[in-house]
């Protein structure tokens, strides 16, 4: 794996936003499409199934991976949104690890990591799901869309942990308490960027809620099928924030494309898995033990 292709970054800090509704993806007119112009903000227009590439054997391969944004090149430097600090009591020298989902490849490759990277001494490592949203809409737009996503989730699940579940800190003899969160984004094309494509990337938090301190780390990306991307970004915003898409491109993908899975799309226009993506960020990072 290309590990020094990754970018991973400590920064400080920003505030939070609100909570999304997020709606769904429509079928869309058989509309004539005009040319699409390249510039730094995509031509709206209606677009016609038939300019569709619409099963899954069409779309294999014809995206491509790239490497991650340089964290020091604008405008991919961007702070990591404050976590309130909370006071988990010390019932003993066992680590829990709270994931604020219920996708279980997610949960896997977090699991998988910690088992992995687990400290000397540590034998065991506990783990508790607890759901949260992002906060950020469906689809969130840009860097900064996506670091606050992952922060959100974090601090909802750890929240979460006090009101119902915080018993079983005291029960699983818990002296350390972290959380770890995944958020993909679409960056759009800018700028100075002639014709290229917007690109979906992979945030990954880690946060050590005994300490305070946070890693966090930023996939390769994939390029994005350009005519989904614009028919999602027509399909609105949440709150009028254009950082907080209303809905997926992959749930607009899945609606056009039998048998494609809205979460790993990447895997057919690519030939890669988003969640081995997720893993080369994981394995690239330290956690904050």
């Amino acid at each position: 794996m290309a590990h020094e292709q990754l970018a991973t970054w400590k920064f400080s800090y920003l505030s939070p936003a609100r909570d999304p509704k997020p709606g769904k993806p429509q079928l869309l007119p058989k509309t004539p499409a005009p040319p699409l112009h390249c510039a730094s903000t995509i031509m709206m227009r209606k677009i016609t199934t038939n300019a569709l590439r619409t099963s899954i054997a069409a779309l294999q391969s014809t995206e491509t991976v790239i490497p991650a944004p340089h964290p020091f090149e604008s405008p991919h430097a961007t702070p990591v949104p404050e976590i309130p600090k909370r006071v988990f009591p010390k019932h003993g020298n066992g680590i829990l690890l709270v994931i604020p989902t219920a996708n279980k490849h997610k949960t896997r490759i977090l699991t998988e990591v910690f088992e992995k990277q687990k400290p000397p001494g540590v034998s065991t490592i506990s783990y508790i799901t607890v759901p949260a949203e992002s906060d950020v809409g469906e689809q969130p737009y840009g860097l900064e869309a996506g670091v606050q996503g992952a922060r959100n989730r974090i601090d909802k699940a750890l929240q979460g942990l006090i009101d119902s579940k915080g018993s079983v800190i005291r029960e699983m003899g818990i002296g350390t308490v972290m959380a770890a969160s995944i958020e993909n984004f679409i960056q759009r094309p800018r700028a100075g960027d002639g014709c290229s494509s917007p690109v979906d990337y992979g945030v990954v938090m880690v946060y050590n809620a005994t300490t305070g301190k946070a890693v966090v780390g930023v996939s390769r990306g994939v390029t994005v099928p350009i005519l989904y991307f614009e028919h999602a970004l027509e399909l609105g915003y949440v709150g009028g924030n254009e950082n907080y898409g209303r809905v997926a491109v992959g749930d607009v993908l899945a609606a056009h494309v039998a048998g494609l899975d809205r979460a790993d799309w990447h895997s057919v226009v690519s030939g890669v898995s988003r969640y081995d993506l997720l893993r080369e960020v994981f394995d690239s990072i330290v956690i904050p033990w």
